[in-house]
């Protein structure tokens, strides 16, 4: 776009324009695999409840870095604009797992590859205001805009009233299409050289892809987790609190890496069981094969024996 053209449109115009080839295919693996994606599944009925709560799950860490984001700008000149009370979706995304998974769902919640870039993209980004705001407006108004028509799929198809969508619901504005024109507004106002602005842009477009390749890698295990999030939520809380020593040593042993000085189950499927060890400053992920593939819960606590007890063997203890 050339200097002539970004004056004459306005900074909103401009941002909805640049991304909106992004908007329209946010869900890849829709096209990657010429299959119903995510969202597809999620509106004509076919996405499980635990995927969904999967989904949920992932986008948990998202708001969290958002918003920690937003406390720390909440004063400064180029991000306050942007700081709403009323947009903080964290509460609401908690109350939600608490309801899908229990109360140990933090247990159970794990980011994905995926997910765990884009987290550090934000951090990254937040750094500079600008960067904030870029990625505020990509996630909070697509809430406030498509992200309603996923709050009603998800209460048709899952029942749900209140908690299990919760996250969708935004009662402190009384008018979602006033309240995006009050922030369009504000993003046209914003105190930005244009250099700074094109960086916001970027940053915009930057949000799209990440988001997409959080549902991309979710979309792609559409279905493979015989274990309802509640269970592994469970499991692990229980491994983690009640056996993080034995958790230890299964990880040394059966997870290669002896030289762990602490660990945590985070997840497993019916192929295997994930960990993450703490080595040295940092912590690596693990992941440990079962036997056999498994499908229910009461497999799981004999597989868990025998890693440990093999890995014990193998420790020489």
């Amino acid at each position: 776009m050339s200097a002539d053209t970004a004056a004459a449109t306005s900074f909103s115009a401009r941002i909805r324009e640049a991304s909106w080839s992004r908007h329209q295919g946010l869900d890849p693996s829709a096209e990657a695999t010429r299959e119903p994606g995510l969202f597809d599944r999620l509106f004509d009925g076919t996405l499980s409840v635990d995927d969904y709560t999967r989904w949920h799950a992932q986008q948990f860490f998202v708001y969290e870095a958002i918003e920690a984001a937003g406390d720390r700008l909440a004063d400064d000149p180029v991000a306050r604009p942007f700081v709403f009370a009323e947009l903080a979706r964290r509460h609401s995304i908690e109350a939600d797992l608490r309801f899908l998974m229990g109360p140990k769902w933090r247990s159970g919640a794990e980011p994905l590859p995926a997910t765990r870039a884009y987290v550090d993209r934000i951090t990254e980004a937040a750094a500079e205001p600008a960067g904030y705001v870029a990625h505020a407006y990509t996630r909070y108004l697509g809430d406030l805009s498509g992200g309603q028509a996923f709050g009603k799929a998800a209460r048709r198809n899952y029942g749900f009233d209140g908690e299990g969508a919760s996250f969708y619901d935004f009662t402190g504005i009384g008018s979602p299409k006033a309240f995006k024109a009050e922030y369009r507004s504000r993003l046209d106002a914003i105190d930005l050289d244009e250099d700074a602005k094109a960086r916001l842009v970027d940053e915009v477009l930057l949000a799209y892809d990440h988001n997409g390749a959080v549902l991309s890698e979710l979309g792609a295990n559409l279905g493979r987790n015989p274990f309802e999030p509640k269970v592994v939520a469970a499991i692990c809380h229980h491994m983690n609190h009640d056996h993080a020593a034995d958790t230890l040593v299964i990880c040394r042993g059966a997870g290669g890496r002896p030289e762990a000085h602490a660990a945590r189950m985070t997840g497993f499927d019916g192929d295997g069981a994930d960990f993450a060890a703490s080595v040295g400053d940092e912590e690596v992920p693990l992941r440990v094969d079962w036997a056999r593939p498994l499908t229910e819960r009461a497999e799981v606590r004999p597989e868990i024996v025998r890693l440990f007890t093999e890995s014990k063997e193998q420790l020489g203890g």
